[in-house]
Formats: structure tokens, C-alpha cells, sequence
């Protein structure tokens, strides 16, 4: 006769090598990129490895490769999750201020500090080192991050100058548009992410942009206004 009891023992038991309930599999996922993401940094794509992470993580291997076959999909998705975190902050920006160029320097301002800090500078050191062994992956990740955060900055631009002061550039051009967005990232960003890079302290990188966000703002919009959005 089949035994169709359970004794506490053993239902717990179960329920610790199961999967977990659909309410903490997100926090589960979290843990483990979260520690992927420390142990990536700290010991390069080489020195890391699933039992290090899993102990990090507090988390049993097997649930590791129960989301991601192996390292390199870990790897992969740590930055990716990364990435998209950093967007989602940029995006959850509400511009603010009296005029347009007040608004475009709050938007320029944030896009910095959400950019330089010490593990987003990591991330980026991290993939520059790991692009001749995963090309593929860390050309992927680059598309991805420049197209969604153009079109988080193009939102938020849109959204920025809807008082009329730039639209007559924007338009509802969506080529014009990227464009524009493109055009502010690379000026507000790219010059102070390469000094980042190069070991450049990052807060006093960020306070000086604070300083130089208005200057930089009038230039985009002096761009914008005379002809240099245009195909």
C-alpha cells in the first residue's frame, strides 16, 4: 500500500530543495546577480567562480545553475541586469525647474552621477578587459546600453522641452530626435566617463560637472536651435 504521509521532517526538507515560492523568486534572482556583480568586480571574469558566487550569494549552486548554464551566461546576465538598473534610474528622473536649460541640466546632471560611481566605472573596466574574450557579448551589451539610453534621454528631453523652446528642432522627427539625445549624452558624458576610466577620482569629477552642466546645456541648445539637428 503506497505511504501517502509526510512527517514534518520531511516536508520541510522538501520545501528547502524545491524551487522557491513565485513571491521570492525575484528576491532569489536579485541575490544571486547582486554577488555575481561583486565577485565579477572584485575578481575579474577569470577569478570568479559559481561556488564563490553561490557563497556570496547564500544560495546553493545548483539554483544558480538552475537560472544560468554556466558562468559565462551569469556573466552576461549580471551586466545586463546591472545595465538596466542604472536606465531605470536616469528614467525614474523628473525634470525640474523654471526654464529649459534648468530642466536639461538636472537631466545632464543625473545621467552623470547615475553613470560615475565606483561600480558602474567597474562594470566598464570589466568589460573593456573581458572584449577580446567575449567580443560578441561586450559589443551586444554596447548596443544594448547606447540604445536604451538614448531613448530613456530622447523621453526625457521630449518631456523636458515640452514648453515649446526646442520642439521646433525635435519636431516629431524620431531620426531628429535620437539624434538630439545622442548629441547630449556624448557631450555631457563621454569626455568625463573617459577621464573615469583613466582613474580619474569620481566625486570630483561629478561636483565639477555640476559647474559645468549650464555651459554645456547652452551649447547642446545652441546647437539644436541653429541647424544641428539636421540630417
Amino acid at each position: 500500500m503506497e505511504q501517502t504521509g509526510k512527517t514534518a521532517g520531511e516536508r520541510a526538507t522538501r520545501t528547502r530543495c524545491g524551487r522557491p515560492p513565485l513571491e521570492r523568486a525575484g528576491e532569489v534572482d536579485a541575490r544571486i546577480l547582486n554577488a555575481a556583480t561583486r565577485v565579477f568586480l572584485d575578481r575579474g571574469f577569470e577569478g570568479a567562480s559559481i561556488d564563490l558566487i553561490a557563497e556570496t550569494a547564500r544560495s546553493g549552486k545548483p539554483t544558480i545553475y538552475a537560472r544560468y548554464p554556466n558562468k559565462e551566461a551569469l556573466f552576461a546576465a549580471a551586466l545586463a541586469d546591472r545595465i538596466a538598473l542604472k536606465h531605470a534610474r536616469v528614467g525614474d528622473h523628473k525634470p525640474a525647474g523654471d526654464t529649459l536649460e534648468a530642466r536639461l541640466a538636472g537631466i545632464a546632471v543625473t545621467l552623470v552621477n547615475e553613470t560615475l560611481t565606483e561600480e558602474f566605472v567597474g562594470l566598464y573596466r570589466l568589460c573593456l578587459s573581458e572584449s577580446r574574450r567575449f567580443p560578441d557579448l561586450v559589443r551586444s551589451l554596447g548596443r544594448m546600453a547606447r540604445r536604451r539610453g538614448g531613448e530613456i534621454i530622447g523621453q526625457l528631453l521630449a518631456g523636458a522641452s515640452q514648453c515649446g523652446q526646442l520642439d521646433a528642432a525635435l519636431g516629431d522627427n524620431e531620426e531628429r530626435q535620437a539624434r538630439a539625445a545622442r548629441y547630449f549624452i556624448d557631450l555631457n558624458l563621454l569626455p568625463l566617463l573617459i577621464r573615469a576610466l583613466a582613474g580619474e577620482p569620481l566625486e570630483a569629477l561629478r561636483a565639477e560637472f555640476v559647474n559645468e552642466a549650464d555651459r554645456r546645456v547652452a551649447f547642446f541648445l545652441a546647437a539644436c536651435r541653429n541647424g544641428g539637428l539636421a540630417s
